[in-house]
């Protein structure tokens, strides 16, 4: 990974050395040992990356990359290679590198915007096209590295990070005050905005183009296949497909040399991962290694999965590096983390993600593997009985009630009715329950503490923040849900920025689009039926993984609620209670402090999770709010310089 920034300026002057130097440095965290700058009449580039990604197979040693009247700077590692040459080959585009800078470049003379369409790997880059006057900025599907800009008129800066932004003269650091109440109570994500109003954020799998002064222009990339399109291939045909699928991904992301690892579960996603790439190492009978890297949990708590990663490395003959639970505290000095953050969201289990980063690092590794993709691809939640129901199909739905863990009346209103109301019918059923909401099933929940005034306009941003879910139906909305919700490409592009930070690259082989464009084909009853999950993984990694691990569960395994009411019990009632500061976000006007603390007094008393989460994340961008004051040294001055920009940024959502 490394970090990019873009000045481009339709003026035609020159970017200032001393600009260029400043907006680097905020580039700090994606990599320091070595920096290059690129400048010409109304353009600037910079990459700055640590030494340990010039590495082959990473993103190696070419840092701007320029070629003829092209220009690139890239955070990036692609895979498929030989297919992306052959390809360019044919298109009769020379190559004048080997890095993916020099692949992206040349897929761009080949393709011009389509060129995302033929690249395969997790990147952000920022393409110019001197003699056209034109900006080409584009982001993977998966969303693991970052790319913001702002766009001043005459003047688009495009960076890694929002801090390089805030270091140009004319980026304004003015706050989106919905963006960070959106943020502090745990809501969904905008898929663009940014906690700043001059800042946005390039979605993911999404392009960016600026040409000639004109306003830039997003662009959405190659979008997914139908869900639940089929009928395709039978089920033992797939499984047996997908497993292919899986081990040329796996293989495709190994580093090229030496010992990756995988953040490995005892569930069924980071362990497919684990078995796809050891079958690979072993029919290759390569020198190359492949570690598991697992968290123990003790005896009797729900997150306990040990025996079942210890049968898996047994099966392969392969050490396991643990780490304790015991010695990986959920909230670790929360106010000097949010003070060096980039953005006020911060992952949950932060500390969890940097842990297992440094045992990586313990075993040798700079490439890591996790199971992202798995639940968003394999699983379903029992939503597919509103579809049964919907459709008449009375047997199937009694049989997979009889099946499911499902029981009571309540039960089937939650998961064969509910799902299946449109805005509309959720609208009478509120009547119907004397105006107590009935929320859709994909609603957040709106914590107390947010000011009442905000409510009504954050809750209408959620339904905007949603997937259209027209003509889909229930089980295929909730894959597609999963799969594009602008929240969880921001999680895990966090996630990845953890792991940089410990010196690792973090990759997600299951996220592949060859593997997810055809695992979304596949029909509803292969991600769950008759009581039994991700039935097609589970089927595809068959003799990878002991027979054990792969057996239907009685009950989930690897549940970190324990874990975290411990920790948060531990440390709310000090983080909380115990500050006798005041808040900036209830200055702001974007909480009340006295629900706050009553919704936290609650908690210690009877624990609920999604409080305790939602409390986290609005201590979160407290820390970060509260850092930024600070640094301004202004903290009055600062406070009253905001709350008229709430007050408008309200107003002009017609809610002042």
């Amino acid at each position: 990974m490394s970090g990019i920034l873009g000045v481009f300026s339709v003026a035609l002057d020159t970017v200032p050395e001393v600009v260029m130097r400043r907006m680097a440095a905020g580039l700090r965290a994606r990599g320091s040992d070595r920096s290059a700058t690129w400048s010409a009449a109304g353009a600037g580039l910079a990459v700055t990356r640590s030494a340990w990604e010039l590495e082959d197979g990473l993103s190696g040693n070419a840092l701007v990359v320029m070629d003829g009247d092209l220009v690139v700077a890239a955070d990036a590692s692609l895979y498929y290679q030989q297919e992306l040459r052959d390809k360019l080959a044919r298109q009769d585009v020379g190559i004048r590198g080997t890095t993916p800078s020099h692949l992206i470049l040349a897929a761009y003379r080949a393709w011009n915007d389509r060129c995302v369409e033929h690249l395969e790997g997790d990147y952000a880059f920022i393409l110019y096209d001197r003699r056209a006057r034109r900006v080409f900025c584009a982001r993977d599907y998966g969303g693991t590295r970052p790319l913001y800009y702002a766009d001043r008129g005459g003047r688009l800066l495009v960076a890694s990070t929002m801090s390089a932004l805030l270091a140009h003269p004319e980026c304004p650091d003015e706050l989106n005050l919905v963006f960070l109440a959106e943020t502090a109570g745990l809501l969904w994500a905008s898929s663009h905005e940014t906690a700043y109003r001059a800042i946005a954020l390039v979605p993911a799998g999404w392009s960016l183009l600026w040409s000639g002064g004109a306003s830039a222009s997003l662009r959405q990339g190659r979008s997914l296949p139908e869900v639940e399109s089929g009928p395709g291939l039978p089920f033992a045909e797939a499984a047996h497909e997908l497993r292919r699928l899986l081990c040329r991904a796996v293989d495709e992301r190994l580093a090229r040399r030496g010992v990756s690892a995988v953040w490995m579960s005892g569930g069924w996603d980071s362990t497919a991962v684990f078995g796809a790439g050891q079958t690979v190492l072993h029919d290759r009978r390569s020198a190359r290694a492949l570690r598991p890297v697992s968290i123990s949990y003790p005896p009797g708590d729900p997150g306990r999965e040990d025996e079942l990663i210890t049968a898996i490395a047994e099966q392969w003959n392969v050490p396991i590096h643990w780490l304790d639970i015991r010695d990986i505290p959920l909230v670790d000095h929360p106010v000097e983390r949010a003070a060096a953050r980039d953005e006020p969201f911060a992952q949950a289990y932060e500390i969890w993600n940097r842990a297992l980063a440094r045992g990586a690092r313990a075993v040798g590794a700079r490439v890591a593997f996790d199971g992202n993709g798995g639940d968003q691809l394999f699983r379903t939640s029992p939503v597919y009985l509103a579809d049964l129901l919907r459709r008449g199909r009375w047997f199937a739905l009694a049989r997979e009630w009889r099946t499911s863990p499902l029981h009571g009346v309540r039960g089937f209103l939650q998961w064969a009715v509910k799902p299946a109301l449109g805005p509309q019918l959720l609208r009478i059923a509120t009547i119907l329950r004397g105006g107590k909401r009935l929320h859709g099933c994909y609603e957040r929940w709106m914590p107390a503490w947010i000011a009442p005034r905000l409510q009504g306009l954050l809750a209408e941003r959620q339904r905007h923040h949603l997937p259209s879910r027209q003509g889909k139906s229930c089980s295929a909305y909730e894959t597609h849900f999963y799969l594009t919700c602008a929240s969880f490409s921001r999680a895990g592009s966090c996630i990845a920025g953890y792991a940089l930070e410990e010196g690792i690259e973090l990759r997600s082989p299951l996220f592949d689009r060859r593997v997810i464009d055809f695992a979304v084909r596949r029909p509803w009853w292969e991600r769950g039926s008759t009581g039994e999950t991700k039935r097609l993984l589970r089927r595809a990694v068959q003799g990878l993984l002991p027979d054990r691990v792969l057996a239907p569960r009685p009950f989930r395994t690897g549940v970190t609620t324990k874990y975290f009411e411990r920790e948060t019990r531990k440390s709310f009632a000090d983080l909380f209670l115990g500050a006798s500061r005041p808040w900036v976000l209830a200055e702001l006007g974007i909480i009340e402090r006295d629900s706050l603390l009553r919704a936290c007094q609650q908690y210690l008393r009877a624990p609920d999770p999604d409080v305790g989460m939602a409390l986290l994340y609005t201590l979160h961008v407290e820390h970060w709010l509260g850092a930024r004051v600070r640094r301004s040294n202004r903290a009055h001055e600062g406070i009253e310089r905001e709350q008229p920009a709430a007050r408008n940024s309200f107003a002009a959502l017609g809610h002042g």
